[in-house]
């Protein structure tokens, strides 16, 4: 008798003890018809996590689980097997088939257990890594157990799984009527959505057989890597596109996802074609891509897990820089870029709440989640799509305009023609009458081969389609001041009565101008020479602006060059513009024999040279740049302090009275 109370209050110990564990575990769910995942998770669900991944089932029970707080179960990016536990007793009168609903396509292993009262363990169902589709009890893109739970029956549901990516899993209850009524709604859908997505990118790439254009290759290739991603997010891609291939959809995700960032990035660069307008940009682009590519390569010997959760951030981090590059493209062609940035605007969006469930570990459903990203890729991949059609509409304005203004081009081009070919007489005139003229006839000669090359070469690239509207504004004056200048000395010479010839070198007419655009002029102008000696001619590009009249700038600049490459016989000769002491100086340095303070100031006078052998001139230029300068007040200096070579300067603004201050 004292035996059997004895056993009496340890069996009721053991069961008061098992009630509170369960009620520190989770409360008993009451089925009354569909839950919600949201009202199964208040409460009622409790884990157990196991690290090592070898406990069994009876082992499991006999350690306490933990009550799960939030809307999901989330344990981040784990390796951990994950045991979840619920009590459910079944309230209703008649209904005894439940399914159970995880809103997750692929476990690499999975089991679930249904636990009555005393009675053995139910195995409901057993995945692992190479469980095909067609293994499942219920044919649906995600996860679905039926289960039997007659009316008035209670029961424990115990699940355990394993995640190749992110942990977290959310599931509901359904009775077969209601579960098969969202099957219908959510696959119609889908369906549509991937309608609308394959729509786009089959367009894409027709476009791209007919035009052969890259950007409608990446503009596919991303669209189409969005549709595989949510495909295999949905489960849609296990169930009809690689249902045998369970090993191939637990890595699916990492090749889909790097498939959007890299798709994405030559789509930027093509279509903001950034290797010509923004080559830093460019480079970033290139980086991100091999970055990523370099992600997928890792998995070769590294766990895809970690790299899963790298390539959710690296999504948001690419589509900031996509919409940041269209941002940087606005400020000057904005027409050209505005689809392209509403597209990449709400990707940045869908983005961030991906990063913000995966790194964040805010409580974002998945169902939020996947449902932005529907909405965001589809409206990404139509404004892409006019962004392109936009684009080459504003390109076919363009030629037209281009054909309209082609006829009046001619016509100018012909009229510079025949100005040129005039000129080009007078000047073969003009140096024959200079051999037996004056040294104002000499000297006129000389300042003409300068400019006239640069003019005879500036005609040569516009004719050839290579000039600049900017270049051709100018052609008009300077023609005026050559042909005047030629016509008056030829009159002079012939004692006739000429007109007096404009005043280009007039300082007070001239607005300011950039010197890089003339040094460059001077530079193409006796880039042959240079070569033919071999010499290495450089131009340092600057930004400085002068007021100095620009006929004046350019026969001092060339004449020192010239100077330069005459008594160089081998090595370089550079030639730019500094700021020193608040002034603008021409700088022109060789690496000849160099001058001494004496022979410099001798050179100065007309018809000086130096005695170097295979050097040719008639002595004037040095002189007509010492004139120049006087006459516009400026200063000419011998640069000390080289070891070897030359360098003279001329200040090409002028000095500012005393107390003057500098801007």
């Amino acid at each position: 008798m004292r035996k059997a109370l004895l056993v009496a209050f340890v069996l009721c110990a053991l069961a008061s003890l098992s009630s509170t564990v369960d009620r520190a575990a989770g409360q008993v769910l009451d089925l009354d018809g569909p839950v919600a995942a949201d009202r199964v998770f208040a409460g009622h669900v409790s884990y157990l996590r196991d690290p090592s991944g070898a406990l069994g089932l009876d082992q499991a029970l006999a350690l306490p689980f933990t009550p799960v707080e939030g809307q999901s179960a989330d344990f981040g990016y784990t390796r951990d097997a994950l045991w979840l536990r619920i009590a459910l007793q079944n309230s209703t009168d008649v209904q005894a088939d439940w399914r159970l609903h995880l809103r997750e396509n692929f476990f690499p292993d999975f089991d679930i257990w249904l636990l009555r009262q005393d009675q053995p363990p139910v195995l409901l169902e057993h995945h692992n890594r190479t469980t095909p589709f067609a293994a499942r009890q219920v044919s649906y893109p995600e996860v679905v157990v039926p289960f039997h739970l007659a009316p008035g029956d209670s029961g424990t549901l115990i699940l355990r799984y394993t995640s190749g990516g992110s942990s977290e899993l959310s599931f509901a209850l359904h009775t077969e009527q209601s579960f098969e009524h969202l099957a219908a709604r959510k696959t119609a859908k889908n369906f549509i959505y991937y309608g609308m997505m394959l729509f786009l990118v089959i367009s894409a790439a027709l476009a791209c057989a007919i035009t052969r254009r890259g950007i409608f290759a990446a503009y596919s290739g991303y669209a189409l890597s969005g549709l595989l991603f949510l495909m295999h997010a949905d489960g849609n891609a296990f169930q009809y596109l690689w249902p045998e291939f369970p090993v191939f959809n637990a890595y699916a995700s990492v090749l889909v996802g790097a498939g959007i960032i890299v798709f994405g990035a030559n789509f930027a660069r093509q279509f903001l074609q950034t290797a010509v307008h923004h080559p830093i940009i460019d480079k970033v682009l290139l980086a991100l891509m091999a970055l990523t590519l370099g992600l997928v390569a890792s998995t070769a010997v590294i766990d895809a897990q970690p790299v899963k959760k790298a390539l959710v951030l690296l999504a948001l981090l690419s589509t900031l820089l996509f919409t940041l590059a269209g941002l940087v493209a606005a400020r000057s062609r904005f027409s050209e870029v505005r689809f392209y940035i509403l597209a990449w605007g709400g990707a940045v969006l869908s983005s961030a709440i991906m990063t913000g469930r995966h790194w964040l570990g805010l409580e974002i459903s998945e169902e939020v989640q996947f449902d932005s990203m529907r909405v965001v890729l589809l409206a990404d991949a139509a404004f892409m799509g006019l962004a392109i059609l936009d684009r080459f509409n504003q390109m076919k304005r363009a030629r037209q305009q281009a054909l309209e203004s082609s006829f009046s081009e001619t016509r100018r081009n012909l009229d510079l023609s025949r100005r040129l070919a005039d000129l080009e007489e007078r000047y073969a005139l003009a140096v024959a009458l200079a051999q037996s003229s004056q040294r104002r006839i000499a000297d006129t000669v000389h300042d003409l081969r300068g400019p006239l090359g640069a003019l005879r070469l500036n005609v040569q690239r516009l004719l050839h389609g290579r000039g600049g509207g900017s270049v051709r504004e100018d052609f008009d004056g300077t023609f005026d001041y050559l042909e005047g200048l030629v016509s008056t000395e030829l009159a002079r010479f012939s004692e006739l009565d000429a007109p007096d010839p404009p005043q280009p070198d007039d300082p007070g007419t001239t607005e300011p101008y950039s010197a890089d655009l003339v040094l460059g002029a001077v530079a193409e102008m006796f880039g042959a020479a240079a070569r033919a000696k071999r010499l290495d001619l450089r131009h340092v590009r600057c930004s400085a602006q002068v007021d100095l009249p620009p006929l004046a700038f350019m026969r001092i600049a060339g004449n020192l060059v010239s100077n330069a490459i005459k008594y160089t016989p081998g090595g370089k000769v550079l030639v730019g513009v500094r700021r020193r002491a608040g002034r603008l100086w021409l700088e022109v340095h060789d690496t000849g024999p160099g001058l001494s303070p004496t022979d410099f100031a001798g050179l100065l006078a007309p018809l000086a040279r130096l005695d170097q052998p295979g050097a040719e001139g008639a002595g004037l230029g040095l002189a007509i740049v010492h004139d120049l300068v006087r006459q516009h007040g400026l200063d000419l200096r011998l640069l000390s302090g080289r070891r070897s070579g030359c360098s003279i300067a001329v200040a090409i603004s002028p000095r500012r009275p005393p107390g003057t201050k500098m801007g």
